[in-house]
Formats: C-alpha cells, structure tokens, sequence
C-alpha cells in the first residue's frame, strides 16, 4: 500500500468521505520548521499500534514532525477517537535520523501467499 499527504491547500474530507480505508486521508503542511499531518477516514480493521489498542473509523491522528539538528528527529502523535477513548492523547517520540542512505522498503503480509513456496530453511 501507499500513503499519499496532499499538500496543496485542501482539506480534511467529511467523516466517512471518501470510503475508510488502511491509511487513512491526510492532508499536510508547515507550521514554520515542523510539518504537520491530519489523517481521518481510517477503516476500523487495524489496530492503533503495535500492542494492540483499538481504532475506530472515527479517529483522527495528527502528526508533526520536526529535525532539530541534522541527525535528529522529533515526531508529536496526537490521537482523537471518541469512540473508543475518553479523549484525545499524544505521544512523542524522539528518534535518531539516519540519513544519506537508502530507504527501506516496508511490507505488509495481508493477503500473502509466496512465504509457503519459499525455501526458507537454514
């Protein structure tokens, strides 16, 4: 799957438009040095994060990102789902950038079926 963040002045579609899907529909832009993200239309067949909580197809996420210095980088998540949470919280990260190198690519196994054809034995 890809991700698109439209960036060219529009905004958040109404709930429920277009259809919910995995990534959501976001929109960005800057706020000085950090780039700011908006995501809703959500589908509910995830889950929030990696331990598991749930997501509603009514959550909003907004992301900010910003690079302090070369080799840093700081990321605010900010989640409102009032179905599913008493109110909206944030989490931030800092992070080590690795930069001038290759991106890495990232797979999702929904649907797949090579794994079983492969000779993954050592």
């Amino acid at each position: 799957g890809l991700r698109h963040i439209y960036m060219d002045g529009r905004k958040l579609p109404p709930q429920g438009e277009p259809q919910p899907w995995w990534y959501g529909y976001s929109v960005g832009h800057w706020e000085g040095d950090t780039f700011v993200v908006e995501t809703r239309g959500f589908n509910d067949r995830t889950p929030l994060d990696a331990i598991g909580h749930p997501r509603s197809e009514g959550t909003k996420v907004t992301e900010k990102y910003r690079r302090p210095d070369y080799g840093h980088l700081q990321t605010e998540l900010t989640f409102d789902d009032t179905t599913l949470y008493t109110k909206p919280f944030t989490v931030h990260i800092e992070q080590d950038a690795v930069l001038d190198t290759e991106m890495l690519d990232s797979n999702c196994l929904e649907n797949e079926k090579d794994a079983q054809h492969l000779n993954l034995k050592k």
